[in-house]
């Protein structure tokens, strides 16, 4: 670093121009300017400063920028509650434009909001991808509304992701550890349920849940249900038991199942970035005061009402408007009441399943490559009938 750098970061802003005056006093500028690491020009702009103010190292270097603020500047009290809500909500400077003008009926463009920022500043919090890979993209136009749902499963009790208060409330009052989850692509609705066991009864409950609850409002068609390979859901996509339920459950009802690809979270990513929303504007704020699993189902309601119905969504052809709204101007004459999914807790739903189906009498288990009751395995019967084609030909 050169002189003239190290004495203006010392914190004196007097320092470098006093170092050059006392300079000139025994050597040349062009000397002086070889040891400050300046050029010989600026060193005599300063010496001309100096002479002409009398002899004050003030006016020998001046602050940048315009000496009067631009007329059209915006107000320090507005600049300052921009910063003072960026930091504490680290929102990007569209979702700020959005709460300024909620909340306090200021109204600023994104753009006003960047620079504002950068003038104090102030940076967006980001955490970087630790695989690297590039972000999973979807043609949303492909899709229609409420045609395409990405359906996870959320593990609440999540230290890393939880204040330590609202993560000894989980235990305390006994709530539910599991968040099951289903969002529309297109929409961004969604809809939440409780579990306290990871079983494959209360992943088929949501799922039949999800479905019913769109048939009760007048969705018609096919529709998608895209899930993970865990055993509540079924298991791999190509496995018996998943292919057992889209034939004997969901193909009646005008269901197709989808499965993601083993570790390939990507591809559920609308789901899975909803978690983390979760986290940051719901469990983190609120579980703290969570008193009974009573109270915490009904706080989980009204999120869902907030979610789907007020909170501004910046996503791609979200322009800040809350699912229901994009719904709304997508499908016409869809049913307000949609949003509003009951929060239910799936253990107490799913032991009464045996009312729709009995899946105790579904073949799960049983391979369909062994024949019972005395007949020989299909395999040994294709090598016999083989074995006797040859006998033939060779007689």
């Amino acid at each position: 670093m050169r002189l003239y750098q190290e004495l203006k970061a010392s914190g004196n802003p007097h320092a470098p121009a006093q170092v050059i005056i006392s300079l000139l006093e025994e050597h040349t500028p062009q000397e002086v300017a070889q040891v400050m690491g300046v050029s010989v020009r600026w060193v005599y702009r300063i010496l001309e400063r100096f002479r002409a103010s009398g002899g004050s190292l003030s006016s020998c270097i001046r602050k940048r920028g315009p000496q009067k603020p631009p007329p059209h500047r915006t107000p320090s009290s507005v600049e300052e509650a921009v910063v003072q809500l960026a930091r504490t909500t680290n929102f990007g400077p569209h979702r700020l434009s959005l709460a300024l003008r909620s909340s306090f009926g200021i109204t600023l463009s994104p753009y006003t909001i960047r620079n504002i920022l950068r003038r104090h500043h102030v940076r967006h919090r980001r955490k970087r991808s630790r695989t690297g890979q590039s972000r999973y993209f979807v043609n949303l136009e492909a899709f229609e509304p409420l045609k395409f749902w990405q359906i996870d499963v959320k593990y609440i009790a999540d230290q890393k992701a939880l204040p330590s208060s609202a993560y000894a409330a989980i235990f305390q009052n006994k709530l539910p550890r599991y968040q099951f989850t289903a969002i529309d692509v297109r929409t961004r609705v969604r809809f939440l349920a409780y579990a306290k066991e990871l079983s494959f009864a209360n992943g088929l409950t949501f799922l039949l849940l999800v479905v019913f609850w769109l048939r009760a409002l007048g969705v018609q068609g096919r529709f998608f249900l895209q899930t993970d390979n865990g055993v509540e859901f079924g298991g791999l996509g190509n496995s018996r038991k998943r292919i057992l339920m889209e034939k004997y459950i969901f193909n009646p009802l005008g269901v197709t199942l989808l499965s993601t690809p083993v570790r390939e979270k990507k591809v559920n990513t609308f789901v899975e970035r909803s978690h983390r929303t979760d986290d940051e504007e719901f469990y983190a704020l609120n579980l703290a005061q969570v008193t009974s699993r009573k109270s915490f189902l009904a706080m989980a309601q009204r999120w869902v009402l907030y979610y789907n119905f007020t909170r501004p969504h910046m996503g791609r052809e979200m322009q800040g408007r809350a699912p229901m709204e994009v719904l709304s101007s997508l499908r016409k004459g869809a049913s307000p009441v949609l949003g509003a999914f009951p929060v239910l807790v799936l253990d107490r739903v799913s032991a009464h399943l045996s009312r729709l189906w009995d899946i105790s009498r579904i073949p799960w288990d049983n391979s369909p490559k062994n024949k019972k009751e005395g007949l020989v395995n299909e395999t040994l019967e294709h090598y016999m009938q083989g074995m006797l084609q040859n006998r033939a030909r060779g007689s």
